[in-house]
């Protein structure tokens, strides 16, 4: 088995506290020392870093020939935060925090205060509306960088995407957003997202023809939006995470096992949160080994948050969130209660270095 811990000195968190510091907001994680470097050169009017969903070390190298423009400017690879998902990385980019710090730490989490599963954007439990309110919004607020960078008075601060404060549905009006920003008379930090290649990657797994498409067309479409760029820019590209090939364990095949637990698995089914009924806690290592051999590292809860969530305050929804034990996927297999007639075939939110390795291009304008 090949997996990788999160490196917290070497992650997308250490990326933005590098350019909150630069812009004057001094965050409590460390820097990147190599974009510190950069950032000492000069004054950038713009600072651009555009993060592309699912876009991980091992499709991009695939994908694209050394000369391609991504790779000439891929200085080296970071390391996801841990759960390596979208919910969880995407928060810590957007909110400068760490995972035991926002909260926010997968698609579905247990919420105590409904007695349920949540997933978190959607706010949807097991396919309803959760509440008439936001869950998470409510429970877990996050707080964005956005506004507080601008605040901090050296530059403005800005997210564009889908879901952002600018939003856009196109990959070109995406570029075309972020450029007509960039070309104003402001000095800016500009965050982006978009959604792919993951959302085809969950489709149509990892090795598609389609996969190497969207890659391909990202990597143009990047080389020319640098060329139309104005001077004094700098731009950055990485990802929240990478994706590997799944295959999948169900609990409902060992009814033993499962009638030990409280409710389904929560966070994410490579990094699934399982809450044990009290009688069970002790035998539960056992029987979950017995039943899964090697395929996942199993670890309290406690364990969990101390060693793969990073550093700062713990919220105190992470203790709820984590629950009594975590089971970490090293290989392709993903943990669930039950079969999925439809189940995702590219994964993500596991350990193999397919998922927490990604890239961070950086190219001086």
């Amino acid at each position: 088995m090949n997996w990788l811990k999160p490196d917290y000195q070497n992650c997308s968190l250490n990326v933005i506290s590098s350019i909150a510091g630069y812009l004057g907001l001094y965050l409590s994680h460390p820097t990147l020392p190599l974009l510190d470097d950069i950032l000492k050169e000069k004054q950038y009017q713009n600072i651009i870093v555009m993060l592309f969903d699912g876009l991980g070390m091992d499709v991009m190298e695939k994908a694209l020939p050394e000369d391609a423009f991504l790779r000439r400017h891929t200085h080296h690879s970071l390391s996801a935060v841990f759960p390596s998902t979208t919910t969880n990385a995407t928060s810590s980019i957007e909110c400068g925090a760490s995972p035991r710090e926002h909260g926010w730490l997968g698609w579905t989490l247990y919420f105590p205060q409904l007695q349920k599963p949540v997933d978190l954007f959607t706010n949807q439990s097991e396919g309803k509306i959760a509440a008439e309110y936001h869950v998470a919004n409510r429970f877990i607020p996050r707080q964005m960088i956005f506004p507080r960078i601008t605040e901090a008075g050296k530059a403005v601060a800005s997210c564009v995407s889908k879901f952002g404060e600018t939003r856009i549905g196109t990959l070109s009006g995406l570029f075309d957003m972020t450029l007509g920003q960039a070309r104003d008379e402001k000095r800016r930090y500009i965050y982006t997202y978009w959604d792919e290649p993951d959302h085809t990657m969950h489709d149509k797994g990892c090795h598609h023809p389609k996969i190497l498409e969207k890659v391909r067309d990202i990597n143009d479409r990047m080389e020319a939006f640098f060329h139309q760029l104005p001077e004094n820019t700098l731009l950055m590209l990485t990802a929240d995470h990478g994706l590997t090939d799944g295959k999948y364990l169900h609990l409902s095949d060992h009814p033993d096992l499962r009638n030990m637990l409280l409710h389904s698995p929560t966070i994410e089914s490579r990094a699934a949160s399982l809450h044990v009924k009290p009688e069970y806690r002790v035998a539960f290592p056992a029987a979950f080994r017995a039943a899964f051999g090697d395929h996942f590292l199993l670890m309290d809860g406690e364990t969990f948050i101390r060693e793969y969530l990073g550093d700062g305050e713990i919220h105190p929804s992470v203790y709820d969130s984590v629950g009594d034990y975590m089971a970490l996927s090293v290989d392709e297999y993903c943990l669930s209660m039950e079969p999925d007639p439809h189940p995702l075939k590219g994964v993500h939110g596991g350990l193999t270095p397919e998922e927490m390795l990604v890239p961070l291009m950086i190219a001086k304008k």
